[in-house]
């Protein structure tokens, strides 16, 4: 199938969202809460943000995030509508934006709906002795774990970009969410799931948290490589890698074409840790030579496991992700931007647009309250 040929829209295996008449009430603030509500509209429910008193998502951060919900101001009553909805998702507000907390008695709502689900995504819980604790990205990345094997072990950790620990418990809440809306259906009670982004950046560990848990030593950073065929490097027009397990090692040394990569103590796979230095030069030599898509189409030709870093314009100007309908076309009172959409194929994606703060007030008050304003 080709991009000229394929519609990803029309190959989605049902016409109708998912998640189409689900109500879904987002109470906070912060990209977590924004982002497990953010899937949920894109799959077809019914998202009304209550917008908070004081907005800390960037201009950029409102396009992807708020695209597709309906918002109401930040003086809403927050119990009527939560009793309308299905879903309710609520966090706190991050760190140096004081004045928003948690506005719900989450137990006084379920015990009048009991189908109701919420889900609270925090930075530490909703209880426990870490709760209430402000935190930022940095921090949820520190406390969960992840930078004990972020860098090189003689320097100090590092921080992936963006706000992944932030964006980690919102896809952990979606998760959540839509577990608990189905355990509603078919049981006709609802539940109250409780999301710790920092729990969550710990699950992420693998096999490393439990692995020191069990050893009694707290694993180490491994730098770039965490084995002897897993890098990234510098290539020719920016940087590739590769992740070879020890079977796709043999693959990978026909396709650098190294007479010396035959020689056991390469080979040999408890030799070769003893010759990292060596192979390692190696493979900077190499990958300096190609390109990306050099790279890449050596990775399909070979079935080596390449991968490149990809810019944003990579990203749009990527023919994979434009058959797969990736990126979505958001409106904006300023034109149209581009931004992530569908995660994967198979069900109906709604892209949106975005509406101002409060926009729709009186059409949420009419159709989810019967109140006409």
């Amino acid at each position: 199938m080709t991009s000229e040929t394929a519609n990803p829209v029309q190959s989605d295996a049902m016409s109708e969202p998912v998640l189409h008449g689900v109500r879904v009430l987002e109470v906070g603030a912060g990209i977590s809460v924004a982002f497990t509500a953010k899937w949920l509209a894109g799959f077809g429910a019914d998202v009304v943000r209550i917008d908070p008193y004081h907005e800390v998502l960037t201009p950029d951060e409102q396009v992807y995030l708020l695209a597709g919900k309906r918002r109401v101001g930040p003086g809403t009553e927050v119990a009527p509508l939560a009793l309308a909805a299905d879903i309710v998702i609520e966090g706190d507000q991050p760190s140096g934006h004081p004045g928003v907390a948690r506005r719900l008695d989450v137990e006084a709502l379920r015990a009048k709906e009991p189908a109701l689900v919420v889900v609270s995504i925090t930075p530490y819980g909703v209880d426990g002795p870490n709760a209430g604790r402000e935190a930022t990205n940095i921090t949820a990345f520190a406390s969960g774990g992840i930078m004990s094997l972020t860098g090189m072990p003689q320097r100090e950790p590092l921080l992936t970009g963006g706000s992944q620990a932030f964006y980690l418990g919102g896809i952990n809440g979606f998760g959540a969410a839509v577990t608990a809306y189905l355990g509603s259906l078919i049981h006709g009670e609802g539940d109250w799931v409780d999301i710790s982004v920092q729990e969550c950046m710990a699950g992420m560990l693998e096999l490393y948290g439990p692995g020191g848990a069990a050893r009694g030593v707290a694993s180490v950073r491994a730098g770039n490589h965490v084995r002897a065929a897993w890098g990234i490097y510098p290539c020719a027009d920016g940087f590739a890698g590769v992740c070879a397990l020890e079977r796709q090692v043999p693959a990978l040394f026909a396709v650098i074409a190294d007479p010396e990569l035959d020689e056991p103590r390469f080979r040999d796979r408890l030799q070769r840790p003893e010759h990292d230095d060596e192979l390692q030069a190696k493979f900077y030599g190499w990958f300096a030579e190609h390109t990306k898509q050099e790279i890449l189409d050596l990775g399909a030709k070979y079935k080596v496991p390449f991968g490149a870093v990809m810019t944003p314009n990579d990203l749009l100007d990527n023919p994979s992700l434009a058959e797969r309908g990736f990126f979505d076309r958001v409106a904006t009172p300023e034109g149209v931007a581009m931004g992530p959409g569908r995660p994967f194929l198979g069900l109906p994606w709604v892209p949106g647009e975005l509406h101002g703060s409060g926009a729709d007030a009186a059409v949420v008050n009419t159709e989810w309250l019967g109140v006409r304003v």
